[in-house]
């Protein structure tokens, strides 16, 4: 790829060391992330990978263009991964654990976004599947439950708050994939569909009570909210959720709110 062809739109030192590197080749992106990093995602229009620049570890996603028009857009400042590099800046000025944002770059058939990559990360959902000892499982929800609160509080929503985009690292957890991050009012049904997603995620992946009440005593008492009163804010959008999964996935887990539960 010719670094002529890519337009710097966010961060210029980051964003001329990734030129400097897609001009390796090949000129395709979808073949140079193939070739030049190691892929965690990918679709029919995006890819996601960490690479190693300057000694760092980043992490890179590569937007393709869906549709005729799309390219002006970006060219234009438009789009979900300008839209995260922003919101990335915001809530890191609010002390929000967040990967740092680095560079935004628009190239021929659609854009790239840098962020830092986070050293000895794993996503929350990944953890839960392995072998976790109570202690640790309560100090990670403990830990969700206060950057999710601190995130809320802030009066900014995440937007698709599934346990795959709460990463631990440091001991604490970080928020990533913020293309659907948005500033809302408090009380917002925004902030309760967070609460609702993440929910329905601890729910399938057999979460016991005791241990998810770890989470919901934390966000409370941030949020200084009665639980009653986030039950009966939530219940209504879980059950929209459960009964969205149940179709597609068939069921999983058992209910923590609500319903049977005893809450």
């Amino acid at each position: 790829m010719r670094p002529s062809s890519a337009r710097i739109m966010r961060g210029e030192v980051w964003a001329e060391r990734l030129k400097a590197l897609l001009a390796t080749g090949p000129t395709d992106p979808i073949a140079w992330m193939d070739r030049n990093t190691s892929l965690l995602k990918y679709d029919a229009h995006s890819r996601v990978g960490l690479l190693q620049l300057c000694d760092q570890l980043c992490y890179l996603k590569l937007y393709c263009s869906k549709f005729t028009g799309q390219q002006l857009m970006l060219r234009m400042g438009y789009g979900r991964g300008f839209r995260s590099f922003d919101r990335a800046i915001e809530l890191s000025a609010k002390q929000i654990l967040v990967p740092q944002p680095l560079a935004c770059i628009v190239i021929p058939g659609g854009m790239m976004l840098l962020t830092e990559g986070i050293s000895s990360a794993e996503n929350l959902h990944t953890m839960w599947l392995g072998e976790l000892e109570q202690k640790r499982a309560e100090t990670l929800l403990r830990a969700a439950g206060l950057t999710l609160a601190k995130l809320h509080s802030a009066n900014y929503a995440h937007g698709d708050c599934k346990w795959s985009n709460l990463v631990w690292s440091g001991q604490q957890i970080h928020l990533v994939d913020l293309e659907a991050v948005a500033r809302v009012r408090r009380g917002s049904k925004k902030l309760t569909r967070d609460v609702a997603r993440f929910t329905l995620n601890a729910e399938e992946l057999g979460v016991a009570h005791e241990q998810f009440d770890q989470f919901l005593g934390v966000y409370l008492d941030y949020m200084g909210m009665r639980r009653e009163s986030l039950i009966n804010r939530v219940m209504p959008v879980l059950r929209m959720l459960r009964a969205r999964h149940l179709i597609k996935y068939g069921q999983q887990g058992h209910y923590l709110l609500g319903e049977s539960s005893g809450n």
